[in-house]
């Protein structure tokens, strides 16, 4: 959630900017940051921070890392040796407990997963349910992602098998619970229509199944 110092964003330019960030606009996504910086009279970094769900806690790097929109990480997470270091929390949870990476490996985003491990994304991080990224790369299939991150990642073979021990009623009964909780935008459930009328309906890829 955005802290006391940051400016307030009203719901429909939250609903905007996130649209945009899933979206890979990255064009238009630039000059929606500067005009309500420039409306808040405050910096482009402030709106970034500020453009957070209330309702699921997804916020810019989550749209972009669920739908493997690499222009829009790569503006958000600019990588080294860049004099403009992100103002972003690359391992930043969800009121569900997934980060950017979560997703990013769920949905298969080989490049996407990249950007945001160079970044300082943390495979080891569980969600709610107790799955890491891993986990979710391997109950979707990605094997690529899979092998990727087991090689690049440290300690993540513990955390795999200790997830695997889960019983699948177990799992079950955390999906149930937290897919009543997680993000209605990042699986379409939100109509797109009070975000711009003229845009219509647009469904994302898939979301962890906690």
């Amino acid at each position: 959630m955005p802290s006391a110092n940051l400016p307030t964003i009203s719901a429909d330019e939250i609903d905007d900017l996130l649209y945009l960030a899933r979206t890979n606009d990255i064009h238009d996504l630039k000059a929606g940051i500067e005009a309500i910086a420039r409306t808040q009279q405050t910096s482009s970094k402030n709106v970034i921070l500020a453009t957070i769900d209330p309702d699921n806690g997804n916020g810019l790097l989550h749209m972009a890392s669920a739908n493997g929109c690499l222009d829009v990480l790569q503006h958000l997470l600019p990588s080294p040796p860049s004099s403009a270091p992100s103002p972003l929390n690359v391992n930043l949870p969800n009121t569900s407990g997934n980060t950017s990476l979560h997703w990013a490996a769920l949905n298969g985003h080989l490049d996407a997963v990249k950007i945001l491990v160079g970044a300082g994304a943390n495979p080891a991080i569980r969600n709610v349910a107790g799955h890491d990224a891993v986990y979710e790369a391997e109950r979707s299939g990605k094997q690529e992602v899979v092998e990727w991150l087991l090689k690049e990642g440290n300690g993540l073979e513990r955390g795999v098998e200790g997830s695997k021990q889960e019983s699948a009623e177990d799992v079950d009964e955390e999906t149930e619970e937290i897919n009543n909780k997680d993000a209605v935008i990042a699986d379409g459930e939100k109509n797109m229509e009070q975000v711009q009328n003229d845009l219509g309906s647009l469904k994302m890829e898939n979301k962890p199944e906690e």
